[in-house]
């Protein structure tokens, strides 16, 4: 029986790295007593499979990974069940939202991303006034870190910003230097990689490419923004980069092929 389970990862948790991630879920199945499949051969490990990779320093509201059961896990594990066993062996900020049935011929969620939805929070320096931002600001660091409130643009930021997207959407192509993994740089024209791109009343909406294809990173849209004259006065605040869905080439949220187990 395949599975694709929904987690979200905020906090702190945002500097843990991907590798990292997984052998913390490869623990986390066999303290929840899952009846989880391994593969054949010397050594044998967990079948899993999981989406994009998580950039280090973002959070994920819907992060997703596959898993195969056993043949005797048919009709002895819930999703109820099976969220409640995980999220008791899970730290803080870290949240198991959904465990669904897939059809076993769906291919792994790794080959089925195309595109991400991200959302960036631009945040104040602390103690001090800034006319980029309206009503309160966050009080402490714990109250940052944790997301409970994510400061709101002013009215004339949000147009700064509004008029940026408009700006380098209206660029034919937006070129970049990208530096490989062997250290050479080549240009890329990340204008086809934008799907969606507009202000909100606390930040920046995104939805880019992601995926074996074509994979956009939210920093090299956010440096091309920042280039632009109405998006520059951005560039010196700090802000916090949060992916909150992934999607096949059809725009179906990766929880779509699911089912729940009763």
């Amino acid at each position: 029986m395949k599975v694709r389970i929904k987690f979200s990862k905020q906090g702190n948790l945002r500097f843990v790295g991907h590798l990292d991630i997984m052998r913390y879920f490869q623990k986390a199945n066999r303290r929840a007593e899952l009846p989880i499949a391994y593969s054949e051969g010397y050594s044998p490990h967990q079948i899993m499979s999981f989406a994009a990779p998580l950039g280090m320093g973002l959070e994920g509201l819907a992060e997703y990974f596959d898993i195969r059961l056993t043949d005797e896990a048919e009709g002895q594990l819930s999703s109820d069940e099976a969220v409640r066993r995980l999220n008791a062996q899970m730290a803080e900020g870290m949240e198991i939202l959904s465990f669904l049935r897939i059809p076993d011929d769906t291919k792994n969620c790794m080959s089925t991303v195309h595109a991400a939805d991200y959302r960036v929070h631009f945040l104040p320096d602390k103690g001090a006034p800034d006319p980029l931002f309206q009503g309160a600001l966050p009080t402490s660091e714990t109250e940052e870190t944790a997301a409970l409130h994510w400061p709101l643009l002013s009215a004339g930021a949000e147009q700064s910003l509004s008029r940026a997207c408009a700006s380098l959407l209206q660029q034919e192509t937006i070129p970049i230097v990208k530096k490989g993994k062997n250290g050479r740089e080549r240009e890329l024209d990340i204008r086809p990689m934008i799907f969606q791109l507009h202000a909100e009343a606390d930040g920046l909406f995104m939805r880019i490419a992601q995926g074996s294809e074509a994979n956009l990173k939210p920093e090299f849209l956010l440096n091309a923004l920042f280039q632009t004259a109405e998006g520059s006065i951005f560039a010196a605040h700090r802000n916090r980069v949060v992916r909150t869905e992934l999607y096949d080439a059809d725009m179906n949220t990766l929880e779509s092929y699911g089912e729940r187990i009763e």
